[in-house]
């Protein structure tokens, strides 16, 4: 692991270096499998092949990017502040509808209490036509029973 790392930053230094840009660089690998990197091409052309190097950011693509970077974090906090007044809002509106419900709820129970206040026990209503006299069993006639 500690060549590769080497590798790397035997790698980087040459990337940052502005001369390596227009120089072409040979990566090439020997028979013990290390990793070389070079600007000469190495005697055995089989296992070497060429590293394209993509120039770096121009000015001007660096300033754009800080502004874009800029532009973003300030949407950012504008999104999140939209977002804390929603949640603000969401409770204060959810706090008032449990207070209203425990007010109507609280009227209701009243109301039903007012209700059983208003209770009146039941009078039956005398039938049209006056007071009708009472309904006659017919009569049975004795039973003897076996005395004892």
């Amino acid at each position: 692991m500690k060549k590769s790392h080497t590798a790397q930053l035997i790698l980087l230094f040459i990337f940052s270096s502005s001369s390596a840009i227009a120089e072409t660089i040979y990566k090439s690998v020997d028979d013990k499998g290390n990793v070389s990197y070079s600007n000469t091409p190495p005697d055995d052309s089989k296992q070497a092949s060429s590293v394209t190097i993509t120039p770096p950011p121009s000015e001007e693509a660096i300033k754009a990017a800080q502004d874009r970077q800029q532009r973003n974090k300030e949407a950012a906090m504008i999104l999140d502040e939209n977002r804390q007044n929603r949640e603000e809002q969401t409770t204060k509106d959810n706090q008032l509808k449990h207070e209203n419900q425990k007010q109507l709820q609280q009227k209701r129970q009243a109301d039903e209490s007012n209700k059983n206040d208003d209770y009146s026990p039941y009078v039956p209503r005398r039938r049209p036509g006056g007071i009708h006299p009472p309904i006659h069993r017919p009569i049975r006639p004795p039973v003897n029973l076996p005395s004892r």
